[in-house]
């Protein structure tokens, strides 16, 4: 089984990252107002139990993004990791693969109309592709260097 590591952008990255700060921010936050307030009235124990369970789940989401997010391609099926979100595609169901050289995109199309666009990096995509390929040559790879959308009707 081949893994591809998701290419993350700079800004999901720092977004991830702040994520997973305030996180531990506000386990540290409620931490603090425990101690100082202690559970003097009803609302104040909803906030810190809200915060408790909201704050760690954060980091976990976060956390799993940046490390967990990958394609594995398999004999049978390729899977999809995004942190704990888990998508499986068959490849006997891969009808064709494009490669959008102007846009940079690598789109899989499936049999009954679907499609997902992979996100690694672009030097990965003739491994990822000759990956798949090896694995069902009935899959039509094609590669177009221009865009229909791109022509000016006037």
């Amino acid at each position: 089984m081949n893994t591809y590591k998701f290419k993350l952008s700079t800004p999901a990255i720092l977004l991830s990252l702040l994520g997973i700060l305030l996180g531990g921010g506000g386990i540290a936050f409620t931490i603090f107002r425990i101690l100082k307030y202690g559970f003097s009235s009803p609302q104040l124990i909803i906030q810190h139990v809200v915060l408790l369970i909201v704050s760690p789940l954060a980091i976990a989401i976060f956390a799993a993004i940046l490390i967990r997010s990958a394609y594995k391609v398999s004999d049978k099926e390729i899977v999809l990791w995004f942190g704990f979100i888990k998508s499986t595609y068959k490849i006997a169901e891969i009808e064709s693969i494009h490669l959008f050289s102007k846009t940079n995109k690598l789109v899989i199309y499936f049999i009954n109309d679907k499609y997902t666009v992979i996100v690694v990096k672009p030097e990965w995509y003739n491994e990822f592709t000759k990956d798949i390929l090896s694995r069902n040559s009935k899959i039509r790879y094609d590669v177009s260097t221009t865009d229909k959308d791109d022509t000016d009707p006037l």
